[in-house]
């Protein structure tokens, strides 16, 4: 059972760890305040007490790399803008070789943590 960050980032796919460390540390840099979780054996950022309230979270599979948030108009905006890819209802999936995706990916973490921000003021 995987019950620390470190620990899934060991069993992670090799090509999968770098994609790992650069999207937490974005997160860690963006929002210094939010905490690397554990929820269900995946690391997660979340925003309030639940995971309901918000999240963000990244999974590296063996072929793929994920974003995933509950924020499901965002998810589908960016799945329409990266070419190839895939992902269900709250997630964006793209190949390890599909770099070109990832400034798409970093402005749709952007987004998901500026309207969770926007939430916590209103």
């Amino acid at each position: 059972m995987i019950t620390t960050p470190d620990e899934y980032l060991a069993a992670a796919p090799e090509p999968g760890r770098p994609w790992l460390r650069e999207f937490w540390d974005h997160v860690h840099a963006t929002a210094p305040d939010l905490e690397l979780t554990m929820f269900r054996q995946t690391p997660m950022f979340k925003f309030g007490r639940s995971y309901q309230q918000g999240y963000v979270m990244f999974t590296a599979a063996k072929h793929h790399f994920a974003a995933h948030a509950i924020d499901f108009d965002l998810v589908e905006e960016t799945r329409r803008a990266i070419p190839g890819a895939a992902g269900g209802k709250g997630s964006v999936a793209v190949k390890y070789a599909a770099e070109s995706a990832k400034p798409a990916l970093t402005a749709f973490v952007d987004a998901v943590i500026a309207r969770h921000r926007d939430d916590e003021r209103s």
